[in-house]
């Protein structure tokens, strides 16, 4: 299929990438002109170095949210497995559809005290920079109230590029008490975003296929929220954990985003993408943050909400 411009034809191929760019630099341009100035906050890292000197502390809690299969492959010592599969049950998933953010607090009590994660425990969380399940635990032992918790920079693969130790050996569990303590300000309900929409900045965490619709990624329908801007989360990871404070600067500055609105992020299911711009942000100082649990997989599902526009495709593409 070719598309005639005045006496010449471009392929589609051509067509395509001609209109990513113009969408490129559409969906940047909606936001406050402020400058954003930003830097890595301490307190949300932790360096492969130091978590080599905390392998055997009893009081520190090291977390593999990498898949089942991975952790059994290889995993840092002493890791226990908290992959995401455990938050996608078809109970969480009608959960979130009223509470706004995946799992209960009483299975998060559980899931979190069979880890042995107690009110005195420094977890350290690491995964895979293909996708950033960690932030899935951070973020879900911030919402219950648990704020002692770090992301291994570099994730799995800078500790074995370092000659750091791995093991096959499953680390025996004590239950402890975990005391889940919502925080609902760090979440946005469907309700919530409709009521002030005009009033918040809309990240999409996820691809620009997805945000585009071309990927529909299961949904119920393709495509984005009304107005939301679109930063694939590896925009500000890179090939590790975070870029650093003087690119993430030149990333926020260029797709405009301004500390005065609040922001809701949002992913395909609410966990992932969409806790990994949470976290981002927050490490970066942002306040007025919160995830939308329910993301494209709820807002899809209901007919009667938009779906955003996407000018200058053409009609037969």
């Amino acid at each position: 299929m070719k598309f005639p411009i005045s006496n010449f034809q471009f392929p589609i191929s051509v067509t395509l990438i001609i209109f990513a760019l113009v969408i490129g630099c559409q969906k940047t341009g909606e936001i406050g002109d402020k400058s954003t100035e930003v830097k890595v906050l301490p307190g949300y890292l932790a360096e492969s170095e130091e978590l080599a000197s905390l392998l055997d502390k009893p009081d520190v809690v090291i977390v593999d949210a990498r898949s089942e299969d991975k952790y059994k492959k290889f995993h840092i010592p002493n890791a226990v497995n908290i992959p995401k599969t455990l938050f996608r049950t078809p109970e969480d998933i009608e959960y979130k559809k009223g509470a706004g953010f995946v799992i209960p607090a009483e299975k998060a009590e559980k899931v979190f005290g069979e880890a042995g994660i107690g009110v005195n425990s420094r977890v350290i969380v690491y995964d895979s920079v293909t996708f950033p399940d960690a932030s899935i635990i951070w973020t879900l032992l911030k919402y219950y109230g648990h704020d002692n918790v770090q992301i291994l920079k570099g994730g799995y693969e800078r500790w074995v590029s370092e000659g750091h130790p791995v093991t096959q050996e499953t680390k025996s569990l004590k239950k402890v008490d975990f005391k889940a303590t919502p925080r609902p300000e760090m979440v946005a309900t469907l309700s919530y975003l409709l009521d002030r929409k005009k009033d918040v900045t809309i990240l999409d965490m996820r691809t620009f296929a997805e945000y585009i619709g071309t990927n529909s990624a299961g949904n119920k329908r393709g495509g984005s929220i009304p107005d939301a801007i679109n930063i694939e989360w590896v925009e500000l990871a890179g090939d590790s954990t975070v870029k650093s404070a003087e690119e993430l600067q030149r990333i926020l500055n260029k797709y405009r985003i301004s500390r005065d609105k609040e922001i809701v992020t949002y992913c395909n299911w609410g966990i992932g993408r969409s806790t990994y711009g949470f976290m981002m942000l927050k490490m970066l100082g942002f306040e007025k943050v919160r995830v939308y649990g329910g993301s494209m997989e709820e807002w899809s599902a209901r007919a009667d909400l938009p779906i955003g526009d996407v000018k200058n495709i053409p009609a037969d593409l």
